[in-house]
């Protein structure tokens, strides 16, 4: 279990004075799902707060009333602060350095969102209003409180939210109300997902029955988390995620006026979620032009393995590969070039025979 690892989960529907959303809050539960499930997050329930509105505080709220607030998100992140200091603390301190380099703290965040200059995205809260737009959770300014003073290793953010202007120029993003963490760590590193680019909207798909409505960012991401963004060693990795739901949140909008392009800033080393994955990796029958013969490779998949190489039999051969882009080439030069130049791509689901 992931005992250092913490998560803060933001997931409004209801906007009594902007609109209301359908699949916010329900994102934001199936992603708290998936943090605590022992074959995904793994992380302990007790360190998972999910702020959301209860079923009557949507009923009965107005604006002026309306949760959750960036008061309540604040409060829980500082519980979350605290904790991992306390975890580190409660053990010989001879571990605090090692147990420092474990900790991580997810920060999902769903609802109505617009750009704030210069460039940061933002959250609106609930009590939030067209002249209230300061009601607000700045994404890049708490970030960058993270980043310097965080008591965390690893941050992990993404943010199911519109990124269009607000046409109003004197709203400013501002950030935590935290101050320093004593003993922070010196390196930080952040792993950043936004459900589209700079200046575009964010989109749900819609459904009759409110609980099924989902938006695309976040069920792309939760299928990669969940392996079918799983790499050749078995891993689900912020490279091999970010590729997957870039590629799928692009193929389900792409009928769209406006088509969502979601946006990630990884750290310095790619950040591993999930371990021992097998159900993303389908087999993948690879078929030989007639009569070849001779050594190949095989390139793609996770960017950080080196390429696959056999001696090519028989008129097929067939690999365990994980969904994504690869290329086949021949070894020797007086080789014609296979059909394609090669490439090929495995999805998710469907048939998985390639003609080279």
């Amino acid at each position: 279990m992931n005992d250092l690892h913490y998560a803060v989960v933001v997931g409004i529907n209801r906007y009594p004075a902007i609109g209301d959303l359908q699949a916010a809050r329900g994102d934001a539960v199936r992603f708290r799902d998936w943090l605590v499930d022992p074959k995904g997050g793994d992380v302990p329930e007790d360190n998972v707060t999910l702020v959301a509105a209860t079923d009557e505080q949507e009923r009965t709220a107005d604006f002026m009333t309306a949760v959750p607030t960036r008061e309540n998100v604040d409060q829980a992140l500082y519980r979350a602060n605290i904790a991992v200091q306390r975890a580190i603390e409660a053990r010989p301190e001879e571990e605090w350095e090692a147990a420092r380099q474990r900790t991580r703290l997810y920060f999902f965040l769903a609802g109505h969102g617009f750009m704030t200059p210069p460039g940061s995205t933002a959250l609106l809260m609930a009590n939030a209003a067209f002249d209230l737009l300061g009601n607000h959770l700045a994404v890049g300014q708490y970030l960058d409180w993270y980043e310097s003073s965080s008591p965390f290793r690893e941050i992990v953010c993404f943010a199911d939210c519109c990124r269009t202007s607000s046409g109003n120029g004197s709203v400013f993003p501002f950030g935590p109300p935290f101050t320093t963490t004593v003993g922070a760590l010196e390196k930080v590193d952040c792993f950043v997902g936004y459900a589209t680019s700079q200046g575009d909207p964010a989109y749900e798909e819609q459904n009759a029955d409110p609980d099924l409505a989902r938006g695309h960012f976040t069920t792309a991401l939760l299928d990669g988390l969940g392996g079918r963004s799983v790499t050749r060693k078995g891993l689900v990795t912020s490279d091999s995620l970010a590729d997957y739901v870039v590629r799928h949140v692009e193929d389900r909008t792409r009928h769209l006026l406006v088509p969502q392009q979601p946006r990630f800033v990884k750290g310095s080393a790619p950040m591993v979620f999930v371990r021992d994955v097998e159900n993303g990796m389908p087999y993948v029958t690879l078929r030989f032009p007639e009569g070849f013969r001779g050594w190949v490779q095989l390139r793609g998949g996770d960017p950080d393995e080196p390429p696959l190489r056999w001696h090519v039999e028989a008129a097929e051969h067939v690999e365990k590969l994980a969904p994504g882009l690869y290329r086949v080439t021949p070894e020797s030069w007086t080789a014609d070039d296979f059909q394609n130049g090669g490439f090929f791509e495995v999805m998710t689901g469907g048939g998985h025979g390639v003609q080279l």
